[in-house]
């Protein structure tokens, strides 16, 4: 028989264990979170002290490329701790798609980096892209969505195919010149008229100096937000970086100094809300304005808020024409697409008019070389914050934690690409159409995708065409073309260009 106080230990035990497992049952499960939390955690690598696993990134040209290394040894699912920052990195189609689409609802927030927090005068719920989902979100977003996602044929899809026509028209007399061209700054104007007449039906003349400056001034902002330091995750490094964060605070004063006086002028005082709006900016004022009016005291986007909204949107043309500077990067060095571009050009539209954005449908190769290099940048998804504990690939997701879903891991693939690191426009055409395959998802997914991604292919397409339409893009002697993945930003100095009539 065992000894008296062995058993009495025993049954010690069997009582404190049916206690912890009623306690665990009676307060965690009844405390409103959903059962999956009693799920496995994501496996995760041994950490150290204060900067976690933010080591393991070290020797990496973008992070996501040792997200997948790490995946090869931990899973498709896995935790990190950066720093401060509790993190799990998702990589796979059916687990991003899961996280994007299936449970979008759970992981809809941002991350809280202070950071983000000044650029967008200290609270970052001013900011299109990196604020939580919300009711204020949500009435932003279904504002864009008929300027974004013009319908095909409708007015305002005729009147973006006029701006981006006239616009890249202008661009090749700017670029119609012997020796070498710096092409992003002139480009970048493009861009931008373009988005302020169809936002808020404002032209500027290119030698405009405040214009210039505005371009100039996004652009900064621009590549500052796809910056990574490692003071998002170790707050305490911040100090260091006070100097920077006090000159986009000024250039974002710039700017919104710029909207003030040369966009909006008198326009809100003056706009009757009996009336429909023209654009984009007289839709904010108009709905600013009836909200105001309202008696209940409650409104969901207020004038300050609204304002924001404008700016990050007029602002993304910094995006398309960063993106743009990278697909010429790409295509001086492939005289054979650049080629093949211009005789689906010749066969569907001649030389006789200018290419349409309605040309898009029978220039399937023209638009694969857009998503080709789209692929080949492979711009990270926003990081996700779940809102709630959840659960991705059956391992619990506790609530606060930041979501990194992996496309760098779905555009270069070996197994789901044939020779990834190629520019191979052709993998987007099928029986002679443009076709993208479902694993394919530069723009995100769920409530929280991308709004202006339909405005990138648009205007990509209308200004690639216009330019293979007339030029052929040599290199300039001495100029390294290699193209930075992982961000569409590009710095202030970038590739020079020859352009070649024809």
């Amino acid at each position: 028989m065992l000894p008296l106080f062995t058993v009495f230990l025993i049954f010690v035990l069997l009582i404190v264990i049916i206690f912890l497992v009623c306690y665990d049952y009676t307060f965690k499960a009844t405390d409103g979170r959903p059962e999956n939390i009693y799920l496995q955690e994501p496996p995760s690598p041994r950490k150290v002290p204060i900067i976690g696993h933010m080591h393991l990134l070290a020797g990496y040209e973008v992070p996501y490329q040792a997200f997948v290394d790490l995946g090869k040894k931990f899973g498709s699912v896995f935790k990190l701790q950066l720093g401060s920052v509790k993190c799990v990195v998702v990589n796979g189609q059916r687990n991003i798609r899961e996280a994007l689409v299936t449970k979008g609802h759970h992981f809809d927030y941002r991350p809280n980096f202070e950071r983000y927090q000044q650029l967008f005068s200290g609270n970052k719920e001013n900011s299109l892209a990196f604020c939580d989902w919300s009711s204020t979100q949500k009435v932003r977003r279904d504002m864009l969505k008929a300027y974004t996602f013009p319908r095909a044929f409708t007015n305002k899809f005729i009147a973006l195919d006029t701006l981006i026509t006239r616009e890249s028209q202008e661009l090749l007399k700017d670029i119609d010149q012997e020796g070498s061209v710096h092409l992003k700054p002139i480009l970048l104007k493009k861009c931008a008229n373009i988005f302020l007449n169809h936002f808020c039906t404002e032209n500027f003349d290119s030698n405009n100096d405040k214009f210039a400056k505005m371009v100039e001034n996004f652009d900064e902002i621009f590549y500052e937000v796809n910056q990574g330091y490692a003071a998002d995750f170790l707050p305490f490094l911040m100090p260091f970086h006070q100097k920077k964060m006090q000159k986009m605070s000024d250039v974002t004063h710039e700017i919104r100094n710029f909207i003030h006086e040369e966009i909006i002028k008198d326009k809100y005082n003056n706009f009757n809300t009996k009336t429909e709006p023209n654009d984009y900016l007289e839709s904010l004022i108009s709905h600013v304005k009836i909200e105001n009016e309202k008696t209940d005291g409650e409104s969901t986007l207020d004038w300050e808020m609204a304002l924001f909204a404008l700016e990050d949107i007029i602002g993304g043309h910094s995006a398309i024409g960063n993106f743009l500077i990278k697909l010429f990067g790409y295509l001086v060095k492939e005289p054979e697409v650049q080629r093949k571009i211009q005789e689906e050009i010749d066969d569907v539209v001649g030389t006789e008019r200018p290419v349409s954005i309605c040309d898009r449908s029978s220039m399937p190769y023209t638009e694969g070389v857009i998503f080709e290099a789209i692929r080949l940048i492979a711009s990270p998804i926003v990081p996700r914050v779940a809102n709630q504990t959840s659960s991705i690939d059956g391992y619990t997701i506790e609530k606060g934690t930041v979501l990194f879903l992996n496309n760098y891991d779905l555009s270069m693939s070996e197994k789901l690409w044939d020779e990834p690191t190629k520019f191979l426009p052709e993998r987007f055409v099928k029986n002679g159409k443009f076709f993208k395959p479902e694993h394919f998802l530069p723009f995100g997914g769920g409530r929280r995708s991308c709004m202006g991604y339909k405005l990138v292919q648009l205007v990509s397409f209308g200004i690639l065409s216009a330019i293979m339409q007339s030029f052929n893009i040599n290199t300039v002697q001495n100029e390294d073309y290699r193209v930075p993945v992982g961000s569409l930003a590009l710095g202030k100095d970038t590739y020079k260009f020859k352009f070649e009539r024809r």
